[in-house]
């Protein structure tokens, strides 16, 4: 005891004693002073403002199934301004929606608000656009034929195709009112490789068609049908009780406009009759009448169907698409394509 009470009076035993309090006071206000600044951080961090822009989905409420919209973006764009920890917050949520409500919509156009939802209230935010101008149609359907055709001159020599056939002949469309209504029919192409030999069975898209022949962006159902290109050898024909041939198409031309001032390119330039040997012994070229008068000035698609000749059982293709195009009459150019004219007709 006399010990300890002895070195408690010594001088340097005491400032050894205030030199470790005072570190260890030095850090504890260090820790303290630290903590303090970085709460402090982390306030200043959410309360500092900035200004952005972010991309928002547009969501429609609406009849799918009775109505047809157009006009409505993907996206649009939202300026928000707020706590920069808020504004971190929206550019990282996927929950933030621009809502169009089209529940009781009018036909035809109009104008509506975007309502934004998910978004804090916090935040000023300014939509870009704030409305949008719309078009709703009834949404309609029809059933039109399909007209598929093939590349009938890809058919290797001395084979001819015996049956080209789709496994439906009607597809139904839908869309907006005023595009269905001007889809004139469904319109497929089978692809034959060239110096086809045999037979062909393959899905192939459909697309809907206008008079002519421009595409029209409607549903279709269904997209795609099968087709089945029966190609046989000249001479397993030739030992059938049927004979086969191909003849030329023979374009006649039929209208009020001229025929020097289109181009024509037909899908197939040849077609294959099946009949008794004594009537396709007879016949080398088939007519098939187009009407001038169905296409625009600019020119048009026309899928067309020949007629079977006497004593013709089947022909193929069934129908073929002759494109027409106008072109610039130049003074040859025009005196062939009148010669050319006047001999189709």
């Amino acid at each position: 005891m006399r010990y300890i009470n002895s070195l408690l009076r010594k001088k340097r035993f005491q400032l050894l004693v205030t030199l470790i309090l005072a570190i260890v006071l030095f850090a504890y206000v260090t820790g303290t002073t630290g903590t303090v600044r970085s709460s402090k951080s982390q306030q200043n961090e959410l309360i500092t403002t900035q200004t952005t822009e972010i991309n928002v989905p547009v969501n429609v409420n609406m009849n799918e199934n009775k109505y047809y919209v157009s006009g409505v973006p993907q996206t649009i764009k939202v300026k928000i301004t707020g706590p920069s920890g808020l504004i971190t917050a929206a550019q990282d949520s996927q929950t933030i929606r621009a809502t169009v409500n089209l529940e009781k919509p009018k036909i035809g156009s109009q104008n509506v608000s975007l309502k934004l939802t998910g978004l804090s209230d916090t935040l000023a935010k300014t939509l870009d656009p704030s409305s949008l101008t719309v078009n709703v149609s009834r949404k309609i359907s029809k059933s039109v034929p399909i007209i598929p055709t093939y590349n009938r001159d890809n058919i290797a020599s001395k084979y001819v195709v015996s049956g080209f056939k789709i496994s439906q002949t009607k597809a139904t469309v839908t869309g907006p009112s005023d595009l269905v209504k001007v889809v004139n029919h469904i319109s497929t192409s089978l692809n034959v490789p060239a110096n086809t030999q045999s037979s062909i069975n393959k899905n192939i898209a459909l697309k809907a068609v206008d008079k002519n022949g421009s595409v029209v962006s409607v549903e279709i159902n269904p997209s795609s049908v099968a087709a089945t290109l029966d190609v046989t050898s000249e001479f397993a024909v030739k030992n059938s009780s049927k004979e086969t041939k191909t003849v030329s198409l023979n374009p006649k031309f039929t209208g009020s406009k001229s025929m020097s001032n289109y181009n024509v390119t037909l899908s197939s330039s040849s077609v294959q009759i099946t009949g008794d040997k004594s009537s396709v012994d007879k016949i080398d070229s088939v007519p098939v009448t187009v009407d001038m008068n169905q296409i625009s000035t600019s020119g048009g698609v026309i899928t067309v169907k020949p007629s079977l000749p006497k004593g013709i059982d089947e022909i193929t293709p069934k129908a073929v698409e002759i494109s027409i195009t106008a072109r610039t009459i130049t003074g040859s150019s025009s005196n062939k394509s009148s010669s050319s004219s006047s001999e189709g007709k």
